[in-house]
């Protein structure tokens, strides 16, 4: 996503009203006054700062100048680089784009018996589970248990839209909201996932700047791009490559740099295989990259004449240290690379560091890095 939207920024900057600011505004008004006031009465006027005719064109210039500013605003809402909202939802419109809808979150869940029984078990649809009484999760349709068994498994879907319903880890859905006869147990098989809020204008903007690409039936790398990151909006960035005639291998990651779990990748993988989105010769493959794992080892100093700011920095560093893991895992095939980690750091305002991990590695196409350990240590303050 990143590179994509950097590509948009870098556009040139435009103006409607050729760059004017206020102050053009106001000295355009007085000086036509002036000017104009001469032509008519052939004396030549001075409007001094506290003159009545000049702060009502000063009024004037502020009121003319907000209708200059919305007729800059209404040309730039038609160019991607400046569109947002609902003026972005139709431009993207025009390029068969729609804004991706919240979604809700969905597990399977464990439905048990205490033992078999002679007739089936009724599971009505709506019947909820739930951790601590805040997220819920329901079964949308009506199910049971056959005659004889013990168990079934679920899809369940949470009662809200949004990514409140995602990372419910395997077991912690245990609760029985509403009573189901015979019941012993509930618990949820799988870490629950798929809940997104509404698209973002980054997201949106991205993939309307890559809805061209889809047109062509010839398979080109952003049109499977754009399909890709078209099937979920939580995913981050997405890898085509064809390491074999005829073969197009697609790797991806989340938005927040997670490797996607086996239920997302089927998903994308059923959704790519559908025949509008390959060309018929083309056999998909989807998968997560590979896993590169990297440890963060370092040690910093911060200069001893910075010492009234010493908290501020270390504030910054951790942060840097943040934005690292976050640059370092949101890029498929991107290198291990400490010398950014240092970059950050000194712009954090740290005078020097000691960095015993990450060493360099390069990462081939395939491969994302991936954090196994983090370990930053504040050394005090040194001599400049």
């Amino acid at each position: 996503m990143a590179d994509t939207l950097e590509n948009i920024d870098k556009l040139p900057e435009i103006s409607f009203i050729d760059d004017m600011r206020l102050e053009d505004a106001q000295a355009l008004l007085i000086n036509n006054f002036q000017e104009f006031y001469k032509q008519i009465t052939g004396k030549k006027i001075t409007l001094a700062r506290a003159d009545p005719y000049r702060l009502i064109l000063l009024s004037c210039a502020q009121l003319l100048y907000q209708g200059l500013m919305q007729i800059d605003k209404a040309g730039k809402m038609n160019f991607l680089k400046y569109s947002y909202g609902d003026y972005l939802k139709n431009l993207a419109a025009l390029k068969k784009v729609t804004a991706a809808e919240p979604e809700r979150a969905t597990v399977p869940v464990r439905w048990k018996l205490a033992g078999p029984r002679e007739s089936a078990t009724p599971i009505p649809a709506g019947s909820r589970v739930t951790a601590s009484y805040e997220v819920y999760f329901e079964t949308t349709e009506y199910h049971e248990i056959p005659a004889g068994e013990t168990e079934l498994i679920i899809t369940m879907t949470c009662t809200t839209e949004g990514e409140d319903g995602n990372g419910f880890m395997a077991g912690e859905l245990n609760i029985l909201v509403d009573p189901v006869g015979f019941i012993d147990s509930v618990a949820n098989t799988e870490t629950s996932s798929g809940g997104t809020g509404e698209e973002t204008d980054e997201s949106l903007a991205e993939r309307t700047f890559l809805a061209p690409s889809a047109f062509s039936t010839a398979g080109p790398d952003d049109a499977y791009i754009y399909w890709a990151m078209n099937y979920d909006q939580g995913i981050g960035d997405v890898l085509p490559t064809s390491p074999t005639p005829g073969v197009v291998d697609i790797r991806f990651i989340m938005e927040d740099g997670s490797l996607p779990d086996q239920k997302t990748i089927k998903g994308m993988e059923e959704h790519l295989q559908q025949r509008s989105k390959r060309p018929l010769t083309d056999k998909v493959v989807v998968a997560a990259p590979d896993a590169v794992k990297y440890k963060i080892d370092i040690k910093y100093f911060i200069n001893t004449s910075d010492a009234s700011v010493a908290v501020q920095i270390q504030e910054q560093a951790a942060q840097a240290v943040a934005d690292y893991k976050n640059w370092q895992c949101t890029k498929i095939g991107r290198d291990i690379n400490p010398d950014q980690l240092k970059a950050l750091l000194k712009n954090a305002g740290v005078k020097r560091i000691e960095i015993t991990e990450p060493a360099f590695k390069v990462l081939q196409d395939s491969e994302v890095a991936v954090l196994e350990s983090e370990n930053v240590v504040y050394g005090g303050l040194e001599n400049d």
